[in-house]
């Protein structure tokens, strides 16, 4: 799953506008008629990674597979900010501290 990422030569924080750049970029230097598998292989990376909800698929199994579901994480969150339209990743996890803070069973 993360050979979508490294195929485009993009981090699992990549935006969306950021992996349509780098696809744009990638099938002008390897046209189909000097590469055809090269072109295959970022045209089937970016049909994988242009759609949020696949690219969150790729991010959490081809992070977990490797056993680091912190990076994870990370991915969802980000995938799923971007999706909402909502804050980042950082002002997610601060609101989940304050959350933590607030519900740490000091009740009374």
């Amino acid at each position: 799953m993360l050979a979508h990422y490294w195929a485009l030569g993009l981090s699992l924080t990549a935006s969306q506008e950021e992996i349509r750049q780098r696809y744009l970029q990638l099938i002008r230097t390897h046209p189909p008629s000097r590469n055809p598998e090269r072109f295959q292989q970022i045209t089937a990376s970016y049909e994988a990674l242009k759609d949020v909800r696949s690219r969150v698929e790729s991010a959490i199994f081809g992070m977990a597979q490797y056993g680091d579901f912190e990076l994870a994480l990370a991915a969802l969150v980000q995938a799923r900010a971007v999706q909402r339209k909502t804050p980042g990743l950082q002002t997610l996890l601060a609101a989940e501290g304050k959350a933590t803070m607030k519900g740490d069973g000091k009740d009374g």
